[in-house]
């Protein structure tokens, strides 16, 4: 029988602070799934996006859907300062077999890749695509000067990397990094994310949405590397047609603001609805009531919400940018196109006028995601994965 590992995860945000985007839901849905096969996990994160959420105790481990989780409580200064969480990971680091840092560009970071090196235990690093292209076109010589001072010395001594697409990995190819690389994309439990037809027409009619009407769906925080611009280009073309564009998802940087101006200008602000960020347990009615969900982001190392929208049933088109989309072509489950705003008019146009090459795609779309995103597939490439990592470390 197979060692069951005692795995210490170490993370700046975790659930329920679900504002601070995808990471937050599938390493939480990792870290449960991990547990499910009889492994040890910890959780180490702060207090940050927390303050709505008194089952969230400071300082004190709590047991959350089988995962150990300790918050600890988040100091003003820049970023996420939390130096309780820091003094725990060089206190303990020595109990875990393996320790999994996920971020870069985080000041909590270094004290958990200090702390491992120092007592000898092996760590891996996720970057969540913090490494790519985008990333190091933010900020850059900020981040050019504290990777020399400190990022560097995470990344090259972590004795694993994990990247959860192709198109993270490669992207990281030129940074020459020595430990050793993985790819696991992110899992999600099918059992909750599936189509749900009664739900979803309850949504459509909360929102006074007929059932004839096509809806195109964006869930996600707005942003500039979202890519959310280019809709208004891509959409104004189709103004007589029968469709509603909504967005879910909180406003990050002023871009909520731009886009209703851009649909103003392209007349286009009727047929627009901006909801709220909601809890993930909503999000599958509405998933399910859309017909087409769109993704034009300028970089994305993964993208959760294409695997939650084909788990639902709601077919997807992405740009080439996307983490997943080499993986989409592959499958057959969705389109992929370059940011150019007349391919997107073009596709949107022949997916509303032509439903059936949706229907064609539902029930592939769902063995697809059945084949390579179920958590516990994941979860057992993962362990998979780190029990490498740790025989490799004391070979």
């Amino acid at each position: 029988m197979a060692k069951k590992l005692k795995i210490l995860h170490y993370i700046a945000v975790y659930a329920p602070a679900w504002q601070f985007g995808g990471p937050v839901l599938s390493v939480s849905q990792l870290c449960e799934g991990l547990v499910a096969l009889g492994h040890q996990v910890e959780v180490f994160t702060s207090t940050a996006g927390l303050n709505d959420h008194p089952e969230c105790p400071i300082n004190q481990p709590i047991i959350r859907n089988g995962v150990k989780v300790t918050y600890f409580q988040q100091q003003a200064g820049l970023g996420i300062n939390c130096p309780d969480m820091e003094q725990a990971v060089i206190a303990r680091a020595k109990e875990f077999d393996i320790i999994h840092i996920t971020g870069v560009w985080q000041r909590t970071s270094a004290a958990a890749c200090k702390a491992a090196k120092s007592q000898g235990v092996p760590y891996v690093i996720s970057p969540r695509g913090a490494l790519g292209p985008y990333s190091w076109g933010q900020k850059t010589i900020k981040k050019i000067l504290y990777y020399l001072w400190q990022e560097r010395f995470n990344v090259t001594n972590a004795s694993a990397i994990h990247y959860t697409s192709k198109q993270e990995l490669e992207e990281c190819r030129w940074l020459k990094l020595s430990g050793m690389p993985f790819i696991v994309p992110n899992g999600l439990d099918t059992e909750f994310w599936q189509p749900n037809p009664e739900a979803a027409k309850a949504w459509r009619k909360s929102q006074n949405f007929s059932e004839d009407d096509f809806i195109l769906l964006n869930v996600g925080r707005l942003h500039h590397k979202k890519g959310l611009d280019l809709l208004p280009q891509a959409l104004a073309p189709l103004r007589h047609l029968n469709w509603r564009m909504v967005f879910v998802g909180g406003d990050d940087d002023g871009t909520k603001a731009k886009l209703q101006q851009k649909f103003e200008s392209a007349n286009l602000s009727d047929k627009v609805v901006f909801l709220e960020r909601c809890e993930p347990k909503d999000l599958p009615a509405i998933y399910s009531a859309a017909n087409l969900f769109l993704l034009p982001s300028r970089h994305e190392n993964f993208g959760n919400v294409v695997v939650e929208a084909l788990a639902c049933g709601c077919p997807v088109v992405i740009s080439d940018k996307v983490g997943l989309h080499d993986e989409v072509t592959d499958g057959g489950v969705g389109w992929v196109f370059p940011r150019v705003p007349a391919q997107w008019s073009q596709a949107i146009e022949d997916v509303i006028q032509f439903p059936a090459k949706t229907k064609e795609l539902k029930p592939k779309s769902r063995v697809w995601i059945d084949d390579f995103f179920t958590s516990d597939k994941t979860s057992l490439t993962t362990i998979n994965f780190y029990t490498q990592t740790i025989k490799n470390h004391y070979a």
